[in-house]
């Protein structure tokens, strides 16, 4: 099996005055399972593999940590994740 999704955030505001915002960005992750069944010793052998932000976006990942200015720019801005690639095997014995 396999499994495509996208997510959207839209442009978030980073004053209380919503003088300044942040942009918007997608997000898109795929991943791909196979099930080879019983497997030697191993019964219901799965295998996974995924790539989470699929095509690198570059994309703000939260903002106000340190709280929110009333007007203006306040650096309190840090990156979202870039590719991550993840895998998992699992069995039962």
């Amino acid at each position: 099996s396999a499994t495509f999704s996208a997510n959207y955030m839209s442009r978030r505001a980073l004053s209380y005055t919503n003088d300044l915002y942040v942009p918007s960005y997608w997000l898109a992750n795929l991943s791909a399972t196979y099930k080879f069944g019983k497997v030697g010793f191993a019964k219901n052998l799965e295998v996974n593999f995924g790539v989470y932000n699929l095509f690198n976006t570059v994309y703000i990942g939260g903002m106000g940590m340190m709280g929110y200015p009333v007007s203006g720019y306040y650096p309190t801005l840090f990156i979202g994740a870039p590719r991550q690639y993840f895998g998992t095997v699992k069995a039962h014995f």
